[in-house]
C-alpha cells in the first residue's frame, strides 16, 4: 500500500464502499495517484522566471550604481542570470509545491480527467452488467479530484450532480487528508444515488475491487 494511505485508511474506505454498494447496488472504485503527468515544461518555466528576475535585478542595480561596470561585467551578468534560472529549475524539481505554481489549472484538470478515463478503461471498470460503476479519482500533484461514472447514469445523473461529489472531496484533499476526502466523497455519492432511486434490491455482485487503487504514473 502506498504511503498516501495507511492500511487503516484503506480499510476504512473499503468498509464505506461496501456499505454504499450494499445500499445502492452500484460498483464504486477509488484511486489515488501521485501525479497525472510529468509536466517537463514546468521546470523550463521556473528557469525562465529565475532568469528574468535575475536580469531585472541586474538592470535595477545598473541604474542605481552605474559605476559598477568593470571588465568582467558581462560574464558576471550572464552567470547571475543563468545561475538564478538554474536555481529555480532545481527548486521546481525538488519542491512539488513550487513546481505546481507553474501549472495552469485548466491543464491540471484536463490531465487528471484524462488519467482517470485511462484508468477506468485499463482496469475495465465498465465490466458491470448495468454499466453503473463509479470511479472516484484523486491526483495529488495537481490537487484535482475527478468523478467518472459509466454510461448507466446517462439521463439520471447530471454533470452538476457529479460536481457535487467533487466539491465534497476537494477541501480535505487539498488539505492533504486523502482518507477523509474519499469518505466525504462516498457519503455524498451515496446520498446522491439514493436520491436518484438507486437501490441494491437485496443483492450485490461486487465485481470490482473495494480496496483503493494506488497505481504508479507509469502503470497507465
Amino acid at each position: 500500500m502506498s504511503a498516501v494511505l495507511s492500511e487503516l485508511d484503506a480499510a476504512a474506505i473499503e468498509a464505506r464502499i461496501r456499505a454504499l454498494e450494499a445500499r445502492t447496488g452500484v460498483e464504486v472504485v477509488t484511486a489515488v495517484v501521485a501525479r497525472s503527468d510529468r509536466y517537463h515544461g514546468l521546470r523550463w518555466r521556473a528557469f525562465a522566471l529565475g532568469a528574468a528576475l535575475a536580469a531585472l535585478a541586474v538592470v535595477v542595480a545598473d541604474q542605481a550604481r552605474p559605476d559598477w561596470i568593470h571588465a568582467h561585467a558581462v560574464l558576471s551578468t550572464v552567470t547571475a542570470i543563468l545561475g538564478a534560472g538554474l536555481a529555480f529549475a532545481l527548486l521546481a524539481t525538488a519542491w512539488p509545491a513550487f513546481e505546481r505554481r507553474f501549472l495552469q489549472r485548466e491543464r491540471a484538470e484536463a490531465e487528471a480527467r484524462s488519467h482517470a478515463k485511462a484508468l477506468f478503461l485499463s482496469r475495465e471498470l465498465f465490466a458491470t452488467p448495468e454499466r453503473t460503476a463509479v470511479l472516484l479519482f484523486a491526483s495529488q500533484f495537481e490537487r484535482v479530484v475527478v468523478v467518472f461514472g459509466d454510461r448507466g447514469y446517462d439521463g439520471r445523473v447530471t454533470p452538476h450532480d457529479w460536481r457535487r461529489i467533487v466539491d465534497a472531496m476537494t477541501p480535505s484533499f487539498e488539505g492533504g487528508d486523502v482518507r477523509m476526502a474519499f469518505l466525504a466523497g462516498l457519503d455524498a455519492l451515496e446520498a446522491l444515488l439514493v436520491a436518484k432511486g438507486f437501490a441494491s434490491g437485496g443483492s450485490t455482485r461486487d465485481l470490482l475491487p473495494d480496496k483503493p487503487l494506488t497505481p504508479a504514473a507509469d502503470d497507465e
